[in-house]
């Protein structure tokens, strides 16, 4: 798709590396959420979305058919286990993809979407791990990886 993202100007370099990088930090927080004990499916949406966001890059039509198969594949997967995250992705996919029209602020509106969706999944994430934190805060063994905060 044309214009997925903005420009490459020295500003728009900025923003979408730092929403690169903020992804790649998405995925590590939600790699230590699988391997303390949390669910997976924090790891295949924030996988999904940083695969998604590079796929973005100069979109062609093989790009274009990656996406939808890949979207689609994680679409069953989410809907199985978390219906915030599909929509999540689902969202995430329509802004990128799907979104055509010819208006003034495009490309505005495609990066404030993503900031929103990144915040929204972000907090998400860190709720889930509190969450976890909570449960295993019951069974405390007075462990080193306890008291220094592992959990």
């Amino acid at each position: 798709m044309k214009d997925s993202l903005p420009a490459t100007s020295g500003r728009s370099k900025v923003i979408i590396f730092s929403v690169l990088v903020w992804l790649a930090l998405l995925c590590l927080q939600s790699a230590y959420i699988v391997i303390i004990g949390g669910s997976t499916y924090l790891f295949w949406t924030s996988l999904g979305l940083l695969v998604l966001h590079l796929l973005s890059f100069r979109p062609n039509t093989f790009k274009n058919r990656t996406a939808l198969v890949f979207t689609t594949f994680l679409l069953i997967y989410l809907a199985l286990n978390s219906l915030f995250c599909t929509y999540l992705v689902l969202a995430f996919y329509c802004i990128f993809y799907l979104y055509s029209g010819h208006y003034r602020y495009k490309k505005l509106i495609k990066l404030a979407g993503l900031f929103l969706i990144l915040i929204v999944f972000a907090l998400y994430q860190a709720q889930s791990l509190h969450e976890l934190k909570e449960k295993y805060a019951a069974h405390d063994t007075g462990e080193t990886w306890q008291q220094y905060g592992a959990l």
